[in-house]
């Protein structure tokens, strides 16, 4: 029937269009599609919109002054939906309708989300709900629960028809073999128990973001070395003859000093810096007075480290002090402090990082000697912590807001979104590759058309030895077995097998007529044909005794309660010397109403209604 056919290809096509088109208009961003769903939050767009409203934005390729648009704000961030007011450069000008002020920000076109849509009062916070993981959970297990039950309904329902026909026929419907579907049936119900939590855990995933941008700090330590040397006359202060690192530096002895100071910038994560370093020395009294001095002019550098030489002359240094206790008549004592100062910009880890390293290493100074100060006695900079006091350190963090990866806190695990994303899609796809192709192992292999139709319609079928045609009656060939179980089920009759010589037919007969779809049977061909309308006389010999086997004129025989052995006995029309020998016979004389009779193994039964 062609014109069935199309109007089913006609309804897939519709159907599919529709499922495009609400994909189109309604997937989420994080499914692929185009649509951002907004929870609304605050009172800056009063009275149009309140909290808790659901609004749907869609991007478009330009956006005007006048539209209400979401954008995403790095100042909040968060989305924020306000209405354009205004250009500024690039970006644009944004004002809430219910605000008496402009949005500090002016977000650029990238940061545009998506124009208004759709606004759904109420429906944000109902939205948010569906997002908790124990709903979530519940509405798969509902879904499952109502398709196993309709699934489970609809078999009940057809034994519950198959029972009856059988019954009105006084016959045992042949079953379908055992091997038919009952292990895809299990294989599916496995199949599906396994998908339920990794669908759960897509649907958990897919809801909701993969990333925020959110307050991140990655730390790092700066660190700096001072070594000094000098060279000294040979003698009990100084047998070598130099004075180094950590030495005191007698004055009679030792004129000047060379400096040199080591920097270096240490984190884990990968950083870009640049910057400059200098080198200072401050002399200061007790008495107030203080001068510094530059030991090393500031020297630009790229990279994590940097070192810087100077020269202290402590001759002139002396010179300096006495002259200032000559001039004001105050004396006092001495504190020499050298300030390495660096100072660095860049990025770390993507985060800006601008960073200043100025430790204070100090000294005690007289006219005799310059020597270091323990540590105990040293003064760090406000973050430092110094090993030594020629080896300080400082430990930072550059802080920023950026994109971070969120997580689901399950009760066996803590997934971030991305990767709960790739294991359930993974997993359903695996899941879905095995139940294929174990169905596909487990369907049992047709030997033809005939054995197919009896493994799928098995339990409507009864086995017949003939069917004749009524007088009158059209018989209607249908184009498939699908038809013909489609008209057994919308009257409620089973379905016959005949099975001939030149090939097999499957019937439904009712009072509208006959409907018979055929195979390998050229000779049945079309209604009318040379198929015998009414049983000739049949000799004893060619009844199916041995096997069970339903022989009938025609369903419509007689009323149900009344059997043919009552009416044969009455007309005397039937005198069978062994009922298991019982046929159907010919009478010319039949009573109204009364068109055929069935026996099924040895039996008389009653006709179909």
């Amino acid at each position: 029937m062609p014109t069935r056919h199309a109007n089913k290809l006609v309804a897939s096509g519709l159907g599919l269009i529709a499922l495009a088109c609400l994909w189109f208009y309604f997937a989420p961003v994080g499914l692929g599609g185009s649509t951002t769903y907004v929870d609304t939050d605050g009172i800056s767009m009063e009275p149009r919109f309140h909290s808790g409203d659901l609004v749907l934005v869609r991007r478009r390729s330009s956006y005007h002054v006048g539209e209400i648009v979401a954008y995403n704000s790095t100042v909040f961030h968060t989305i924020v939906l306000h209405r354009i007011v205004g250009r500024d450069g690039a970006g644009y000008v944004f004002k809430g309708d219910n605000n008496n002020f402009v949005d500090s920000e002016h977000p650029a076109g990238s940061q545009l989300i998506g124009t208004l849509w759709l606004h759904i009062p109420g429906a944000g916070a109902d939205l948010a709900s569906l997002r908790s993981p124990a709903l979530i959970g519940a509405l798969v297990a509902v879904g499952v629960l109502l398709f196993a039950g309709a699934a489970f309904t609809r078999r009940k329902r057809r034994r519950g028809r198959q029972r009856r026909a059988a019954e009105t026929a006084g016959a045992t419907p042949r079953r379908a073999p055992r091997h038919s579907a009952e292990p895809i049936v299990g294989v599916l119900a496995v199949g599906l128990v396994l998908l339920l939590p990794f669908v759960a855990l897509g649907v958990l995933a897919f809801t909701r973001p993969s990333a925020a941008l959110l307050p991140s700090a990655t730390p790092y330590e700066q660190s700096g070395t001072l070594s000094y040397a000098a060279n000294a006359t040979p003698g009990p202060a100084y047998p070598s003859g130099r004075a180094v690192t950590g030495e005191p530096l007698f004055t009679h002895v030792i004129s000047a000093v060379k400096l040199r100071f080591e920097y270096r910038f240490r984190a884990a994560a990968a950083h870009s810096l640049t910057g400059k370093a200098a080198l200072y020395a401050t002399i200061a009294s007790t008495n107030g007075w203080q001068t510094t001095l530059e030991l090393a002019p500031p020297t630009r550098f790229r990279g994590d480290r940097v070192f810087v030489t100077g020269k202290l002359d402590l001759t002139s240094l002396l010179a300096l002090v006495r002259h200032l206790e000559t001039t004001t008549a105050v004396g006092g004592s001495y504190t020499l402090t050298l300030l390495p100062n660096v100072s660095t910009t860049g990025s770390l880890d993507g985060l800006p990082v601008h960073a200043t390293f100025s430790p204070r290493i100090q000294f005690s100074l007289n006219q005799l000697e310059v020597q270091p100060v323990a540590s105990a006695g040293s003064s760090p900079a406000a973050g430092a912590s110094s090993v030594s006091p020629l080896a300080p350190s400082a430990a930072g963090s550059a802080t920023g807001r950026r994109d971070q990866p969120l997580f689901i806190s399950l009760k066996v695990a803590r997934l971030s979104v991305a990767t709960a994303r790739q294991i359930a899609l993974s997993a359903i796809a695996v899941l879905i590759c095995a139940l294929v192709t174990t169905c596909a192992l487990l369907r049992p292999r047709r030997r033809d058309e005939s054995e197919a139709i009896l493994a799928r319609y098995g339990q409507l079928i009864i086995p017949v030895a003939r069917v004749w045609q009524r007088p009158g009656a059209a018989v209607i060939d249908v184009e498939d077995m699908d038809a013909l179980a489609r008209i057994a089920e919308h009257y409620d009759r089973s379905i016959l097998h005949e099975e001939a010589e030149d090939g097999e037919a499957f019937w439904v007969t009712d009072e509208s007529g006959q409907f018979r779809y055929a195979l390998s049977a050229p000779t049945w061909a079309a209604a009318g044909d040379a198929h015998e309308q009414w049983p000739p006389e049949l000799p004893v010999s060619d009844v199916y005794a041995d096997e069970p086997r339903l022989e009938v004129s025609v369903f419509d025989a007689r009323p149900a309660g009344e059997s043919v052995a009552a009416d044969s006995a009455a007309e005397d029309h039937w005198a069978p010397d062994d009922p298991t020998d019982a046929i159907v016979q010919r009478s010319d004389d039949r009573r109204p109403g009364y068109e055929a009779a069935a026996t099924y193994a040895g039996s008389r039964a009653k006709g179909f209604h």
